[in-house]
């Protein structure tokens, strides 16, 4: 059942004429600002229209913000957001999407929290509250004793919009339409990015980080500065556009769902991040054999995929010797994959240090150059200083409570997902096998690339499944179904 919302205007009739003064009076103030940057104005002049739109119509407000989230790589233009110096190492923990993000989400929850407004529409209603504000919770007490109390309060800030964002989504996403152009955004972004992929991999030229192109390694990176979270994207898109195969009509499956595999497909090996590969080989498979459909389908699926990669993986061997001296690191194992055991070493002995609260969040890095730095490897030239493996960063930076806290939250996701799949009709069994196949990706990635709790992916996808959770809560449970043949 579509709950109400339609196409229910965020501001009342009598305040229309704000809207052009307001889009007005911030045109002129981004001419003024950007001036020197064109390419920064067009950016602005979408987001304007952006904006417009959402307006219009809420349903299109999460898409839209579904279609920003890969722009993090925005913080280069504007120096005072740098948290890092170098950009090798990953992604600073703030940007201008990220402030826009912020203030978007204030400005929403001011307006849901306003006299006179349902309570149920501000604060969702779900086994996921709980759990989200008791780990934001634990991030502000770590303020107080933090090694680091700058990158503390960073990270709780930025932690605090993530879950704001969490909180919105089922608000604006309250019927299957709206759900299905969430998904389809998140898809068309992560195809787009692949296509400019191809264009970095054909031209030789890489955006915002220039050492990618050096010393004869290619790895592309898009609108990302690290490549190994452009290959995380990657998967997303390719794990809904699987769960969605046999759910959409002949003409968005061809015209949307396998341009997108096939670039995205392609252009992960572009990134030469073989954790995703790994990653890829393994869960994508096993998405396809738990879809609800019969066996057949199945396999047709999966032989036209397997081909496919095959024939890739073979071309671009053949074209480019990176690759293939990419592959032939598998032989140091786990360590390939991205993983430093001696940031794994040294975490494992802040937490021997401080096993109940850990050194504060944002610790790591700080606590590591200072007191842990002994346990860097010698042999390895790189400066890498920051915990690539997200279950050792919450160990030391949050102790056995942020364990209790992220397990806590792990249970609840997955009991949830459980119990919507059960009363579910097979469309929706589908889009929610893509939504936690999303939250498994991130969590796995996590392990080699860092940035859990901090991927705006995983809120985005735990919102949707919460507004699928609503909008199932008002539909009769759905017919026995006949056996598979």
């Amino acid at each position: 059942m579509d709950l109400p919302l339609a196409r229910r205007p965020v501001l009342s009739t009598g305040s229309y004429l704000v809207l052009p003064l307001a889009l007005l009076a911030a045109a002129g103030l981004a001419v003024a600002v950007l001036y020197r940057q064109p390419a920064l104005l067009g950016v602005a002049a979408v987001g304007l229209a952006a904006a417009a739109v959402a307006l219009a119509d809420r349903r299109a407000a999460v898409p839209l913000i579904v279609l920003g989230l890969p722009l993090e790589i925005s913080k280069l233009a504007f120096p005072f957001l740098y948290t890092r110096a170098d950009l090798g190492g990953g992604l600073p923990p703030t940007s201008i999407v990220d402030v826009g993000r912020l203030a978007v989400v204030l400005a929403a929850l001011v307006w849901l929290l306003r006299p006179g407004a349902a309570r149920e529409e501000a604060i969702p209603r779900s086994s996921l509250t709980l759990p989200a504000l008791v780990v934001l919770a634990l991030y502000a007490l770590s303020t107080l004793y933090a090694v680091d109390v700058g990158d503390a309060r960073t990270e709780t800030l930025r932690l605090s919009f993530l879950i704001g964002l969490f909180v919105l989504v089922p608000f604006f996403v309250r019927d299957r339409t709206t759900l299905r152009w969430c998904l389809a955004a998140l898809i068309a972004s992560a195809a787009l990015l692949a296509a400019l992929g191809v264009y970095q991999e054909v031209s030789g030229r890489f955006f915002w980080n220039e050492g990618l192109g050096l010393y004869g390694e290619r790895r592309i990176n898009t609108s990302f500065a690290d490549p190994n979270q452009f290959a995380r994207l990657l998967l997303n898109g390719m794990a809904l556009a699987l769960a969605l195969w046999f759910f959409v009509r002949p003409r968005a499956r061809y015209l949307l769902l396998l341009p997108a595999l096939g670039l995205c497909a392609l252009t992960l090996i572009f990134t030469g991040s073989r954790g995703a590969w790994v990653i890829g080989v393994v869960l994508l498979p096993l998405l396809v054999v738990l879809l609800p459909v019969g066996r057949w389908p199945k396999l047709r699926l999966l032989g036209l995929g397997t081909g496919a990669v095959v024939v890739a993986s073979l071309v671009v061997a053949v074209a480019s010797p990176y690759f293939q001296d990419r592959l032939g690191t598998f032989r140091f194992g786990f360590e390939a994959l991205g993983a430093r055991p001696y940031l794994v070493e040294a975490g494992l002995a802040m937490f021997k240090d401080r096993p109940l609260t850990g050194m504060g969040v944002g610790g790591y890095q700080h606590a590591f150059e200072d007191d842990y730095f002994h346990f860097k490897d010698p042999k390895i030239k790189a400066d890498v200083t920051l915990s690539h493996t997200s279950v050792v960063t919450v160990m030391s930076e949050l102790g056995v409570l942020g364990l209790a806290a992220i397990g806590f939250l792990a249970y609840r996701w997955f009991r949830l997902c459980w119990r919507l799949y059960g009363r579910a009709d097979r469309a929706a069994k589908a889009a929610l096998l893509g939504l936690f196949a999303v939250s498994v990706i991130v969590f796995l990635t996590s392990q080699t690339e860092g940035r859990f709790l901090e991927d705006p992916y995983l809120w985005l996808i735990m919102g949707l499944a919460v507004a699928v959770e609503r909008m199932l809560s008002g539909e009769p449970p759905p017919p026995p179904e006949p056996a598979a043949p």
